[in-house]
This record gives C-alpha cells, structure tokens and sequence, in this order.
C-alpha cells in the first residue's frame, strides 16, 4: 500500500476557525499504471468576533474511515492556538505519511476550556459545551472533564483517485457565549463545512511558526523548528527596503528562542524548504521607558531580557503606557539607532504586579 503525505495547517485573522481538507493526485509515470499518492492539508482560520483572544488547544486529529476501520493519527501533539492572533495566513502545524485511504471521517479531540479575552481586556475561562449545524440547530459534544471530541462525516471525504477540497468552519462570530467571567461561562459554536471555491476565496498565504536554529547570513538560511518537525526557510528574496536588518534580528530571534512566523511565497514538502515573504519575530513583556515623542519603548520579555523598541511605524491596539503587557511583533533593526522595528504592538493589559506574576503562552501564532 503506498503512502501520501499529510499536511495539517492552522491559520486565521480574528475569530473564526475553520478546518480543512484537500488532496491532490500524484501518480507514478508507466505503461502499467502505478502506485497513487495524495497530499492533505488541515487548515483553521477565522473571521470576525468582539472578542481579542480565543486560546484552545487542539490535542489530536485522526483520519478514519467508518467502513474498513482504516485510521491515520495525522497531528500527535497538543497545539495551543490564539485564534485572534493568525492573521490571513495558513499555520502549519505537523506534517505526516498516512495510508491511501478514501477516509470518510475526521476526528478532533480537544481541551473543553476555551480561553477569551474581550475587547476591554476582560478574560474569562469557559467551557465548549455544543455546536450548531448548518440549520443552526443545537448539537451536544462528547465531552468529559477536560475534552471533548467531535466527529465530522460526509463532509471529509478524502479520495486519493480525485482532488477535492472540503473545510470545516466553526464560525466564532457566530458563538453564542453565555456567562461571561463566571466558573458557568459556555460556549456553543457554529459549524458548517464549506466547499471548493468557498475555500479558494480566502486567498491566505500559509504560514509556519517555529524557533530559529542554524543561521547563516551568507546564505540567507536558517532551520524553522517546532516540536518534531524542522524546514529549511530562505529568506534572499526578502529585500533589506522591506524588512531592513533582518539578519540582526534573526540572530536576536536565534539566541532568545523568540517564536518566528515565516509567511511562505513558496514551499517545497519533499525537501522541506520554505521560501520566505515575510518574517515576523514575537517578543511580549512588560513596558517600560516609553517615549511617545520619539515612539520608543523597551520591553523586557523572558524574565530580564530586554531590547528597544522602535514603533514608529507600527500598528499599535490598545492604550500603550509604562506598566502595561505588550505582545510585539517584530519585522527588522534599525543598526544606527540599535532599535528593533515593531510592524505591530498589541496591549494586552496594564501589569501592577511583578513580572514573573504573568505567564507566556507557547502558542501557534
């Protein structure tokens, strides 16, 4: 039995989350026909919500199919996801070989707690509790303690003799959220798969978030990791007009371990290389020195490191002020000014306890 590579993704903008599946042919040249190979790819992504952060965590996704009982475990390890902060781009997650198997099921299984966060700065913990169809009617999840599992029929048909493409979309604008800020708060999603040129019209790039190893300037290369999976990203096609002092800012990524999101112009699966468009650097922590005339500040992130900041030229959400806990992303170094260049700064909130009191999420954004 020959096997096809499977590609499990996550992407979004703000609050809707949608899942994915396509396959695409590939077979062997020869006068006798040959062995047939797909590649799928499981996509999230979002849409509008009133809320500034959805965290979950999805823990593990199989292909099955009902009649054979044929399975393939396509994602392993537990991925934390900040819906609201993938924006417009397709987030790879694993990458695994599965059986060709026209599998008619997708499995989720994933925390039952949801975290939020409104536009004010409010967060509350709550609970998935049911899903809406497509007729909008109220459907309950297997849920236990800590998870819940949904599975999805019909609409995840994966056949290795055909290209098809089918998403599953949980529409977060269209959550119904009850008892915000209280140990009661629920969450009842709603879910609809969506179709060809339904998931053409996106039109996302794909993403890949990970820690940076073996960089080498001359090459304009270095090694993307994230738990079990590693590529190989060029970024020569990157001009210092768009991202100046990339290099430095990749070195300060490489030796803090700061999270690295590559958007891809191109990827190549067999050899595991990306080709950069863009790269953004993560780094959140506390601000202090705030110079609005000047628009620099510094933050210190990993408990005591710290780097100026320059945002003149950023996207800033939120009140920014000394004290208050800034996620900042990052896209080049100014070597004169020895600031790094922020393209966005989101305030999350106004700390008035010690540093160590806030806990940074390892999450794929």
């Amino acid at each position: 039995m020959s096997k096809g590579k499977v590609i499990i993704s996550a992407a979004a903008g703000v609050v809707l989350l949608m899942l994915s599946v396509f396959l695409f042919n590939s077979c062997s040249g020869g006068g006798g026909g040959g062995a047939s190979s797909g590649t799928v790819a499981l996509y999230a992504t979002d849409n509008m919500s009133t809320y500034k952060q959805v965290t979950a965590t999805i823990n593990k996704v199989t292909l099955m199919h009902t009649g054979s009982g044929a399975s393939c475990v396509v994602l392993t390890t537990p991925a934390a996801i900040d819906i609201a902060n993938l924006s417009d781009v397709l987030q790879l997650l694993s990458v695994a070989d599965c059986p060709d198997v026209p599998y008619n099921r997708l499995h989720i299984e994933f925390d039952k707690t949801v975290e939020l966060m409104d536009d004010a700065g409010n967060t509350s913990s709550c609970s998935f509790t049911s899903y809406k169809d497509e007729a909008h009617q109220v459907n309950r999840l297997q849920c236990n303690a800590d998870t819940c599992v949904l599975d999805i029929n019909g609409a995840v048909n994966v056949l290795v003799s055909q290209y098809s493409k089918v998403a599953l979309d949980f529409r977060l604008k269209d959550f119904d959220v009850n008892d915000f800020g209280t140990a009661a708060c629920s969450v009842t999603m709603k879910v609809s798969p969506l179709h060809g040129r339904e998931f053409g019209h996106l039109f996302r790039r794909e993403g890949i978030t990970g820690i940076v190893s073996n960089l080498t300037t001359s090459t304009h290369s270095f090694t993307l990791s994230k738990q079990h999976l590693s590529l190989n990203v060029l970024y020569s096609g990157i001009t210092s007009t768009h991202q100046p002092g990339l290099d430095d800012l990749l070195l300060r990524a490489q030796q803090d371990s700061l999270r690295t999101r590559v958007t891809a112009s191109a990827i190549d699966y067999a050899n595991r290389t990306i080709e950069a468009a863009e790269i953004l650097v993560k780094a959140e922590g506390l601000v202090s020195n705030l110079t609005t005339t000047d628009h620099i500040f510094t933050i210190t992130y990993k408990t005591g490191k710290t780097m100026t900041v320059d945002y003149g030229t950023a996207v800033v959400k939120g009140a920014l002020a000394n004290m208050a806990w800034a996620e900042v992303k990052l896209y080049g170094y100014d070597n004169t000014s020895t600031n790094f260049l922020a393209a966005t700064v989101e305030v999350e909130y106004e700390c008035t306890v010690p540093y160590d009191r806030k806990r940074e999420m390892d999450t794929e954004d």
